[in-house]
């Protein structure tokens, strides 16, 4: 097979392998605020309506906390040992983490679930990893859009899983996850037999300086993302919580049950796959960068204030495809910029620190879940809107009239 057709099936199986990543972790998604708050589900005892929300936070916080530790090592990893190797663990990894989350469900043990989960996140780190491939087979210039289509794979997992985890909830709750770990497990397969690796001779190249959190503290990561990784992380820590918490909202408020939970999950994401491949080319063609991102966060803004002034459920039908839309141009066009900005023998550790730092974010908030949500049942919407306001202005304030100057 020659090169081009070997980039041609590695870039078509990069896409293949988020999917099924996005859509294994989809499909237990929307099922533990369920498991929680459901009035008629008593599968652990949690007490208090606190309790509850504190440990809803630490069933979404454990995987991407897992990966926050986890994400800057394997990228280093990738560095030196190339991609498909750590592609091909990290799928293994998420498959046991499922099965163990499946029996802690099957058996009401709150501590095997916790630790499938916390395994899971460590699998995850391949997302760093995916998108580390995805830079090696890449021209700086088609990366903004080469994301786009990779965040389309994902947003079309993410799209099917909850639906699907929705309906084979219903069947019991440890469903969901045999099924993560089985579509995982075939994502193994694929990976083993048809992935050419992208990072040839790297297993010669191994730096001299140990992998991990080293990648924040060095003068070339603070001159080039001192502004870019703060916003970001204000960013993600605002959609991380809306997007994680607000089925609480709807079930308190709205009345919803795991199914239409998993018909609103699953709204939004057919929206975020229409935008990544389609509704942002000419955007992310026409305009740079910065300038997207900046503009992106402030509109996002926007949309969280109309639905706190506007909270009846009529709303979420009418906003979600426009969050997504924007949504759809922030991270492929954050991944982009720090891809752009990172030398090509650092991509995987770099990568990983930046899905790190996303990681991070959405493993801090929940921790607060159960308080927030104790003060109002609308703190998904409140946080989400200060922290895109946040996040613009960092950027704002950052880079000043130079944003505006872009071409």
């Amino acid at each position: 097979m020659s090169r081009f057709h070997q980039t041609k099936v590695s870039f078509i199986l990069l896409c293949y392998t988020a999917f099924l990543d996005w859509m294994s972790y989809g499909l237990v998604y929307p099922i533990f605020a369920a498991m929680i708050f459901e009035p008629d589900q008593h599968l652990f005892a949690f007490g208090s309506s606190i309790s509850k929300g504190m440990w809803l936070g630490i069933l979404v916080s454990a995987s991407p906390l897992a990966q926050f530790f986890s994400s800057p090592f394997v990228g280093r990893f990738s560095d030196r040992l190339g991609r498909k190797p750590i592609l091909q663990g990290s799928s293994l990894t998420m498959a046991l983490g499922y099965l163990l989350s499946a029996c802690g469900v099957w058996q009401r043990n709150l501590c095997f679930l916790i630790l499938g989960r916390v395994i899971t996140g460590i699998g995850a780190s391949n997302i760093s990893i995916i998108n580390s491939a995805m830079s090696d087979i890449s021209h700086p210039s088609e990366k903004s859009k080469r994301y786009a289509l990779l965040a389309m794979y994902s947003g079309l997992g993410f799209s099917v899983g909850p639906l699907l985890g929705g309906k084979l909830s219903l069947w019991g709750f440890e469903i969901p996850f045999i099924g993560a770990g089985l579509f995982t497990l075939f994502n193994l397969i694929l990976i083993t037999f048809l992935f050419t690796e992208t990072r040839p001779g790297s297993k010669n190249k191994l730096a001299h300086q140990p992998p991990g959190f080293h990648s924040f503290l060095n003068q070339d990561f603070l001159s080039k993302f001192r502004v870019l990784f703060p916003a970001f992380f204000v960013f993600c820590l605002g959609w991380g919580f809306f997007w994680e918490f607000i089925p609480v909202t709807w079930i308190l408020e709205q009345g919803l049950n795991v199914a239409g939970i998993g018909h609103f999950y699953a709204y939004g994401s057919a929206f975020y796959v229409l935008s990544s491949g389609l509704l942002i080319r000419p955007i992310v063609k026409k305009f740079p960068p910065l300038p997207i991102l900046f503009f992106s966060l402030l509109a996002l803004g926007g949309v969280f204030f109309i639905l706190l002034m506007y909270t009846w459920v009529g709303m979420y039908w009418i906003c979600i495809p426009i969050q997504q839309f924007l949504i759809a141009l922030v991270f492929p066009v954050g991944t982009a910029i720090v891809s752009n900005l990172t030398a090509e023998h650092k991509q995987g550790e770099m990568l990983g620190a930046f899905q790190s730092l996303q990681s991070f974010a959405f493993a801090v908030i929940p921790f607060l879940g159960g308080m927030l949500l104790n003060l109002n049942v609308n703190a998904p919407l409140i946080v989400g809107c200060i922290a895109m306001v946040l996040a613009s202005l960092i950027l704002l304030g950052g880079h000043g009239k130079k944003l505006f100057r872009q071409r």
